[in-house]
């Protein structure tokens, strides 16, 4: 068997075992996901644990949209100072600041427009609420219950 004969079977070997790892991490992926899309997730709400930063003026009637913010990330201060700049007498723009376990500095707090501010001290946003969308807007009816959520484009 010649020289080449060999390395052309080797590198057939690697690109089967190529396809191979390929198609393993594909099948996770599509594992994971699934996973994911078949867990339960509670509702999210307004109140314990989540931390009151800066309250809104009080209103009854008030729907409340919450901007998940991380005060490191451009495009969600972006979204809320777009929504804030809306705001009427019947809909509070405030923002969940999520994502920071430590927390936030008053400076922090007061750089961002609207109000309520909440901070998500559990990380409940994420791990038992199931969001990952920096910039999303959360609804909230006059109680606390959570009525939506949807996601905000980036401006142009």
């Amino acid at each position: 068997m010649s020289e080449r004969t060999d390395v052309s079977r080797g590198w057939r070997l690697v690109g089967w075992v190529g396809w191979g790892m390929v198609v393993a991490a594909l099948g996770a992926l599509g594992w994971l996901w699934r996973s994911d899309r078949a867990r339960v997730w509670e509702s999210p709400r307004l109140g314990p644990p989540l931390v009151i930063l800066r309250a809104a003026a009080s209103s009854a009637r008030a729907t409340t949209w919450l901007v998940a913010v991380n005060p490191d990330c451009p495009h969600c201060r972006d979204v809320l100072t777009r929504l804030s700049a809306d705001s009427t007498a019947s809909v509070h723009v405030g923002a969940l600041i999520v994502d920071t376990p430590r927390r936030p500095a008053p400076a922090t707090v007061a750089a961002l427009p609207g109000s309520p501010i909440w901070w998500d001290a559990r990380n409940d946003w994420r791990r038992r609420w199931g969001h990952r969308v920096y910039g999303e807007v959360m609804r909230f009816d006059a109680r606390g219950r959570y009525l939506s959520a949807r996601v905000v484009p980036v401006a142009p």
